[in-house]
């Protein structure tokens, strides 16, 4: 059994009822590793798992020199840009045999993104144990896979402080990527944090390079991939949210500026453009 970004639907019975079981795994992805420490911590319970190699990543300390990071815990923006430069480094051991250009490119690209989505979990979260996140590079697909996943309130519940409209979770994550839409309540000198650019730049960046997501809020996923959306009600609905995408290094046609000029800055002011970065 392996438990990936691409079937993690077939397993959220797992986190539910008090499980403490969580099987043999053959292969697990970050996304199962990140949910399973939060739901741990959240539920505070003792857990066991078979697999060797999923155990490891999950239950025992971090190991210098491997493929994946350590699970990081979020829990405000504080020393979130030091987590996000700590898993990029670790994420950039993988990669010697770039040039100097496409390595620089990369990193950009890495660091963003992180950075992004660890701000996101703590704007928007209101989880009791915060957020988890890792990330891990495969090699044969030269892939990097992250992940962030809370035990908070969910997208909608964020949605509707300031959107009566939103009808139901799907709605709420496709709002969640629309440029300029945010749901934060909270301000940093009056003006309000990740002013709506953070999953979009996320979703942007990804269109951009091939890449795919999975975004679970509560009794919904949405997942996207080969340019395709699809969502799935969940029987088995996961408590808060969970973003997880794939990174395709060989993808990074364009540096970080021609990303910017052409993908985020169209019709921004330049206050706008100090909240993208």
């Amino acid at each position: 059994m392996e438990i990936t970004l691409d079937n993690i639907e077939n397993h959220l019975h797992l986190f539910s009822n008090d499980n403490t079981d969580f099987g043999n795994p053959s292969w697990a992805e970050p996304i199962f590793a990140a949910m399973i420490r939060a739901y741990q911590n959240d539920e505070k319970l003792d857990i066991s798992i078979g697999n060797g190699y999923t155990r490891k990543v999950i239950l025992e300390e971090y190991v210098k020199n491997r493929t994946y990071s350590p699970i990081e815990r979020v829990s405000s923006r504080m020393g979130l840009e030091a987590i996000s430069t700590h898993i990029t480094g670790i994420m950039m051991q993988n990669f010697s045999s770039l040039s100097e250009v496409d390595r620089k490119d990369l990193k950009d690209y890495l660091q963003y993104l992180f950075l992004e989505l660890m701000n996101n979990v703590a704007d928007h979260a209101y989880s009791p144990v915060g957020g988890y996140t890792m990330a891990q590079y495969f090699r044969k697909k030269h892939k990097i896979q992250f992940v962030a996943a809370d035990r908070g309130v969910g997208i909608l519940e964020n949605m509707l402080l300031k959107f009566a409209d939103v009808k139901n979770e799907a709605d709420a994550i496709y709002m969640a990527l629309e440029k300029g839409v945010t749901s934060t309540r909270q301000k940093m000198y009056q003006h309000e944090k990740n002013a709506g650019f953070g999953l979009y730049a996320m979703f942007e960046i990804l269109k951009m390079t091939g890449g795919k997501f999975v975004i679970i809020s509560n009794d919904m996923l949405v997942r996207y991939t080969g340019g395709q959306y699809e969502e799935i009600k969940l029987e088995n609905p996961w408590k808060g949210v969970v973003v997880a995408f794939d990174f395709f290094e060989a993808e990074i046609n364009y540096d970080m500026d021609h990303f910017r000029r052409n993908y985020l800055w169209g019709g921004l002011t330049k206050e706008d453009d100090e909240d993208f970065f």
